[in-house]
Formats: structure tokens, sequence, C-alpha cells
């Protein structure tokens, strides 16, 4: 095994570029591709055969029973039945209402041909009685035998034509006279006219016939005529009932479709064949539709499959890229979102496997809505939006087409993000489980009354199943939330709330060691909470951020200036590249801290970030003034950066700036002309320096937070009224008073 990994692997090198392996569109790729395979397999796996070879006549070696319950269409007695009504459907005919005329027009022509050939024989006849009496013997046999031929020729030219009258009608009605054959001509028409007057198929033509050779008893004619009459109509009588083979092919089809097929249900788990018993027919039936008997892989049915799958991963990754680039950029948030779906279809498989239970309908046990409010607590409200539709169009594939289940779903998926839109405290999650069971229960009613179940026990069931639905999604959850922040380094508001809670470890630290930056990190919070909320960013991340986006000042908190509380400054006795060493090493120090405390990556970026590669000034300034012979390196007295990269890392930066400036200005501060004027000029030049290049804030943004510092600002340091000495004279007494009560 070992072996084979190892040839595996030195394929892999050998054939895969090391610089592609480690790009991150490779990466994304990779895992895109698993993404849909992982998809594909779980949607597709019930569609890979597990065979039974048995024949009818053959003696079963196992048991066998039915793996699911299905209801099957005997096909070989369905088309059977079908057949048989398809026969009972008689023959459709249709009239020609023009028969009557074309028989007597044929009739007549044949009559005309008659006569026609009668008078090529009298001529012939009128020609050899003008021979020469003194013609010799030779001379008129020669005349005989050619008018001999010429009869004959005549005679069999209204024979060829007329086939299927005989040769005797045809002689008697040529040796017949004028008279004979008008009136022969006459009682075919009376004929015509009198069977026409019924309808009759090609099946009535032996009665027909049998009508008018009766008929032609009563007539007042020679034997010969009557025979040939008779012979003259068999051959020109048509039925004037025409079959319509279309049409008849129609009705039978409509007595196939009548026909209800002969259907078999199998319940899960029942016997088809038991060990020992000689297979039938019948049971090789039930084998075939259940699929076990030499089962063929349904290869359109997994390529259809497939592609679906690639249509919705595709599109999805078409919106995440235009739409969502910063998710699409961010591995951590693809391979939550992707976990997501499969953990979801994973259940469905699961509750799809599992045996049916009376009364209750488990696919409605999945729970969507646990994927919804997850995202929506780690991500947005957005993709969470996004990701329910990705996945109830998934689940209705998986349940063959369920779009119940697939409403269910989306809709139970809606009222969970809308349930922690607003998350304040993990109850939170455990409300938006009682209200997707609440939904869900309607729902599932309401399905109960379009389907008209008739048993209300199917309707208590599926609204215990909801119910259940909404306690899994609060369960799961609240208890898989902790464990996704970690996995994934995603942070929630349930985290970020519990980290702004005074007593967490390091605040308390903070406010110990560090007292000025730890009423400094307020007053940056409140500023940048503000901004954040009016330009529509995280506000609550804005203001855990800065509570502890100085917290590696308390390594050191006597080397910066809010907390000298009146003692001896420390840098006057540094030289200023020291200094700036230790100003700097603030950011790294609070990241080490921030790891030490297990905060979440973004609370650690904005460490990293809120002092982007700014100058630090005072210093810089100061080691010019010293070393004015001397070469100073800008570099040293940089942050390291990097720049805010983020809108909630880029307002702590300014907020950072614009308080401890406010602060440390020695001017009106209750004139807010000069705080905004002061505001103003500070963040002109961070977007000067090109510290907001990576942030995303728009100057119209921009203005917006310069509104929101000056009026934050502008409310601290407002101007207080002094109270009069009587009326601090009386609230002094006041106090006295109460005291004396009190004892």
């Amino acid at each position: 095994m070992l072996k084979t990994y190892e040839k595996v692997k030195k394929w892999w090198r050998n054939t895969i570029p090391q610089e592609i392996c480690i790009s991150p569109k490779f990466k994304k790729i990779f895992w895109g591709v698993l993404f849909v395979i992982s998809i594909s397999l779980i949607l597709t796996i019930d569609s890979l055969p597990d065979p039974i070879d048995l024949e009818e006549g053959q003696v079963s070696r196992m048991d066998i029973k039915a793996p699911r319950s299905i209801t099957f269409v005997d096909e070989e007695k369905t088309s059977e039945l079908r057949e048989q009504a398809a026969q009972s459907v008689g023959r459709v005919y249709e009239e020609d209402v023009n028969i009557i005329n074309n028989v007597n027009r044929d009739i007549s022509n044949f009559f005309t041909e008659i006569r026609e050939t009668r008078r090529k024989l009298f001529l012939l006849e009128s020609s050899i009685e003008n021979i020469e009496a003194d013609e010799s013997i030779d001379e008129q046999t020669a005349e005989e035998e050619s008018r001999f031929t010429a009869e004959q020729e005549i005679l069999a030219e209204i024979i060829q034509k007329y086939t299927e009258i005989s040769d005797e009608t045809i002689a008697t009605l040529i040796t017949s006279s004028d008279e004979a054959l008008q009136l022969l001509e006459i009682e075919a028409n009376k004929l015509t006219t009198d069977i026409y007057q019924q309808r009759f198929t090609p099946e009535d033509l032996p009665k027909i016939r049998e009508r008018i050779t009766q008929e032609l008893m009563a007539l007042d004619i020679s034997r010969e005529h009557r025979l040939a009459l008779a012979n003259i109509m068999e051959v020109f009588i048509r039925p004037n009932m025409i079959f319509d083979e279309a049409a008849t092919n129609e009705k039978r089809e409509e007595a196939r479709k009548k026909v209800t097929p002969v259907t078999h249900t199998v319940r899960q788990d029942e016997m088809i064949v038991r060990s020992g018993d000689v297979v039938t027919e019948d049971d090789i039936k039930v084998l075939e539709a259940l699929g076990l008997l030499k089962p063929q892989v349904n290869y359109l049915s997994i390529a259809g499959v497939i592609i679906i799958v690639l249509d919705l991963v595709i599109i999805s990754s078409i919106y995440l890229y235009k739409y969502k680039r910063e998710i699409w950029d961010d591995p951590a948030r693809l391979g939550f979102l992707e976990l997501m779906v499969l953990i979801i279809l994973i259940f469905a498989k699961i509750i799809d496997v599992l045996p049916p239970v009376n009364y209750f309908y488990l696919p409605y046990l999945l729970p969507v809505a646990m994927a919804s409010i997850l995202v929506t607590v780690l991500i947005s409200t957005e993709i969470a939006l996004f990701l329910t539709v990705f996945i109830s169009l998934l689940v209705a594939l998986l349940f063959n087409g369920d779009f119940s289940v697939a409403l269910l779903g989306f809709i139970s998926g809606l009222v969970g993000i809308f349930s922690v839109s607003r998350l304040s405290q993990r109850n939170d999650l455990v409300r938006a489980g009682f209200y997707v069971s609440g939904v869900q229960a309607l729902l599932v009613t309401g399905i109960g009354f379009i389907n008209h179940v008739d048993n209300w026990w199917h309707i208590v069931g599926n609204i215990i199943v909801a119910v259940a639905n909404g306690v899994m999604v609060a369960i799961f959850a609240n208890g898989l939330l902790p464990y996704l922040e970690a996995l994934f380094g995603l942070t929630s508001s349930v985290k970020l709330l519990e980290l702004s809670n005074p007593s967490h470890p390091l605040l308390s630290k903070m406010v110990f060691e560090a007292p000025g930056t730890y009423n400094h990190s307020l007053i940056v919070a409140n500023l940048a909470e503000t901004a954040a909320n009016n330009i529509g960013a995280n506000s609550l991340l804005a203001r855990v951020g800065s509570y502890y986006h100085d917290i590696g000042k308390i390594k050191r908190p006597y080397f910066f200036t809010e907390n000298h509380m009146g003692r001896e400054n420390p840098h006057d006795k540094l030289s200023p590249n020291l200094s700036a060493l230790i100003i700097k090493s603030h950011v790294k120090d609070g990241v080490e801290l921030a790891r030490e405390y297990k905060l979440p990556e973004q609370i650690i970026d904005i460490i990293k970030q809120h002092h982007g590669t700014n100058l630090i000034s005072y210093f810089y300034q100061q080691a010019l003034e010293e070393n004015v012979h001397d070469s100073v390196e800008e570099s040293d007295f940089r942050y390291d950066g990097p720049k805010p990269k983020s809108k909630e890392a880029a307002i702590i930066m300014l907020a950072d700036i614009s308080e401890a400036a406010v602060r440390s200005k020695n001017f009106n501060k209750t004139n807010q002309n000069r705080i905004e004027g002061l505001v103003r000029e500070l963040i002109r030049g961070k977007l000067i320096e090109g510290q907001l290049d990576e942030s995303d804030l728009t100057f119209r943004e921009l203005d917006i937070i310069i509104e929101s510092f000056v009026k934050v600002l502008s409310g601290i340091y407002h101007q207080r009224i002094e109270y009069p000495e009587n009326v601090l004279k009386e609230m002094k007494k006041a106090d006295k008073n109460d005291k004396d009560s009190n004892k």
C-alpha cells in the first residue's frame, strides 16, 4: 500500500508542476471538482447496481427481500388487456357518396364498349360478303383466315380490358340485339340504384350479391342474359362504406389508453423469494421492477445528474465571482459553504435510506434551516439566501423530484435566516429553531390538505416531524457553531458579543495594566461603531475590533502617553529609533496576545492593519533633528503593515488617529468646526498616503465617516455648564440630609 502511495506521489510531482499545485487558482479548481464529484456521488449512489443472478425455474440460494416499497406495472398483462380492448373496437368506415355515380358510369362505359365491338365486327362481316365470286378457292380461304384473325383481335381487346367479365358474358352481349343490350343496361342501372339505397361494407358483399341474384330471378329475360347481368353486377358493384384505417387506429389507441395498467405493490422488507424456492415468472417481474435482477447502470441518469450539478455549481461560481468577490477570494469561506451543502445532502441521503415509518414522512425531517442559520451568522444574509435555494434544488433532485421537500426546506431556511439576522445572544438560535418548527408545522398541514390526505394521522405525524425538524435545527446550529468558527477561522456575532464583555480576561487585564489605553479603546469603539453603522459595514466587528486593537500596549503600557498618568516620559531617555521600535512593537505584541487568547482571525487582522504603514512622525522628526549629518531611514519609523484590507479595519485606523489627535491638540474642543477641520485633515492625509487603497471605502463613505466622528467627538468634548455657588451649597446640603436619614 505504501509503495503504491509513493508511486502515485512521485507521478504527481513529475507530471504536475509544483508552482501550479500551490497556486490558489489550482487549489480552487481542485476543491471545486472534488465538490462536484462529492455531490454527484451522494445523488447517484443508488444508481450503482447490486445484481442478483437468477432465472425463471432456478432454485434460489438465499432469501431476497424488497429493499424498498414499490408499485410497478405488469407490462405483459397490461399489454395483453390493451390489445384485447383494441381488437374489440370495430373497424371505422366512411361512406363514399359518389359511389353510385361511379358504378353507373362504369356500367355505361362497359355497354358502350360492347356496342363498339359489335360495330367493328359488323363492319368486318360486311367486308367479307363483298368478296368476288370469281376468286379462286385459295383466295377465299385466305380471306376467311384474315377475317377470323381480325375477329379474334377485336374480341381480345375487350376481353383484356375487362378481365373480370367472363368470356361467356361478353359473347352473350355481343350476339345480343341492340334492343336487348339497351334493356340489360336499364336493368343494371335499376339494380344499382336499388342496392345503394343501403350502406354496406366489403364484408357485406356476399349478401349483396345473393340479393342481386334473387332480384335477377324475377326479371323476364333469357337465362343467358340473366347470367350475363349477374356477372356484370358482381364485377362493378363495390361497397359504399370505405375502411378508414387512420380513424380505426385512433379509436383502438383510445381503447388501449382507457385500460387501467395492471399494477403490483411490494412493501419494503416483503419476502420476494425464499431460500430453496423455485423462481417463478412473477418473481422475476418483481426483481426486475426493483432493479435487482442483472441491473444495468443507468449512465444517462447519472450523466443527467452530473450536468444539473455542474450547472448549479457554475452558476453559483459566476455569482460569487461577479457579485461576492470577497467570498470567492476567501478559501475558508468557500470551504465552509461547500461543507454546509455536503452536510445537508448527507443528512438527506441518510433519511432517504431509512425504512418508512407509518404516518411520518421522514424527508420532512431534513434540517435545511440549520445551514441557512449558520451561513447567516458566519457570513451574510445574502449568501445564506443563495445557499438555501442551491440546497433546496439539490434536495428535490435527491428525493426523486419531490418538490414539497424542497419547498419546505426553502421556506424553513428563509425563516431561519430572518430569525438570526440580528443575532444578539446564543438563545436567539434556540428561538430560531422554534420559529422553524411553527412555520414547518403550518406548511406540512397545508401540503396535506392540497394532497387530499384522508387519514388525519398522517397530518398529525408530519406535524410532529416538522416540530422535530426545528428542534434539530436549534441543537445542531448551537452545537456546530463554535467548531465551525474554529475550523474555518470565521467569526459569528455571538462570538463577537462574548468578546465585547468587559469581563473578558484581556479587557480586564487592560483595565488594570493600561487604563489609559482602555479608555482610549472605548472612545475609538464608539467612533468606529457609529461610522460603520452609518455606512452599512459590520458595526459589531468594528466595536469589538476597537476594544482589542491596542492590546499590545499591555506589555509596555508606560511607553504610551495615555498611560503616563503624570509620570516621567520614558522616551526622554531613549533614542528616537528605539522609541519608534517600541511603539511599533505594540502591533506585534497585540497579535501574539490575540493568538494566545484565541481571538478570531478577523480581530487579529484588525490589530495588524489598524496602523497600516503609517509613519511615526514624532520620533522621525526627532531623529532628523538629532542626526543632521547622518542619514535616517524612513522605513525604520514606519509600521510594518499591512494596510487595512476591510472597511472595518480602515474605520478603526481613522477613529484611532482622530481620537488621539483631538485629545492631544491644545485648542477649544467645544468648537465643532475646529474638530471637523482636524478630522478632515487627518483623513485626507491618510487618503493621500494611500493607506486606504485596499479598504474599498468610497469618497461618499469617507464623508459619512467624518460626519459620524465629528458628531461623537463633539458629544464627548461638549461644553459643561458651571453651576452657581448657591446651587452647589444646596446640592451638598441635600446630600447631607440623605446620609442622616439613612442612619
